[in-house]
């Protein structure tokens, strides 16, 4: 079993926000339910997931929970990860733990289930998913997604892994950067040795080239794990996609 931490932190005003009217987009409203509620329905079903802790606005979180979903409220802390700090603090520290965003309403438990048992035997530090641009391009033709080209083809990260705790709060600053640079591949690029920025260059870099070195400089045991729980990366980042995400479950 693991326990689960759900990020539903506010982080500042966007413009999607604005549109829709609400100051968190965890509480968007998708047919009559907030987003955020697909995500919880999604790891309650789960049969491998214990205890869930969302990080988030402790007055709408707590309006959430009277309507009937199970999970412990932790008040967010203004950024990623002191709000991944707090939620580790309400969790078993000694085991993995799901870490997921809320802002992904497309998972469900069946999901959920597949990435888990694609990182067994679970005995490393941190699972991460990658997802391939030609999985996603026939799922979800129409999302824009920011893709890396590797020697294993091009890929994204989903917004989920599994993390020990108790490895994260012991090592927290080393993870500052990685986070500021989640999204901005050429930046991550810039930090890396020349071999591999020059086996990049060349179209040699692989993804296991990249999980050794992140093992390496995080003094962890990462693994990827390379799957087509497609779910797991389409996020609401823009106008776009939450009308793709709209008309999917409306469908």
């Amino acid at each position: 079993m693991f326990d689960a931490v759900v990020l539903a932190g506010g982080g500042k005003a966007e413009p999607l926000t604005d549109q829709e009217h609400v100051f968190n987009k965890a509480f968007i409203m998708i047919n009559q339910r907030p987003m955020l509620a697909y995500i919880l329905e999604a790891l309650q079903e789960a049969p491998s997931v214990d205890r869930i802790a969302v990080v988030g606005p402790s007055k709408d979180l707590e309006k959430l929970s009277l309507e009937g979903y199970s999970f412990e409220i932790v008040p967010e802390k203004g950024s990623m990860l002191g709000n991944l700090a707090a939620g580790f603090e309400h969790v078993d520290q000694e085991r993995l733990c799901l870490v997921a965003t809320g802002d992904i309403p497309l998972i469900n438990a069946a999901v959920i289930e597949d990435f888990l048992a694609l990182c067994s035997p679970h005995n490393h530090d941190f699972y991460y998913p990658i997802l391939y641009r030609e999985t996603f391009l026939t799922r979800f033709p129409e999302t824009e997604r920011t893709y890396v080209n590797l020697k294993d083809g091009a890929v994204t990260g989903g917004n989920v892994c599994l993390l020990r705790p108790d490895w994260f709060l012991d090592n927290y600053t080393r993870l500052e950067m990685f986070i500021s640079y989640r999204k901005k591949p050429l930046k991550l690029m810039r930090i890396m040795p020349l071999t591999l920025i020059v086996k990049y260059l060349r179209k040699k870099l692989s993804v296991h080239d990249l999980e050794s070195y992140l093992s390496r400089l995080l003094k962890l045991e990462a693994r990827a794990i390379p799957c087509e729980c497609i779910e797991l990366g389409v996020d609401v980042d823009k106008t776009s996609d939450l009308v793709l995400i709209r008309q999917t479950l409306q469908g």
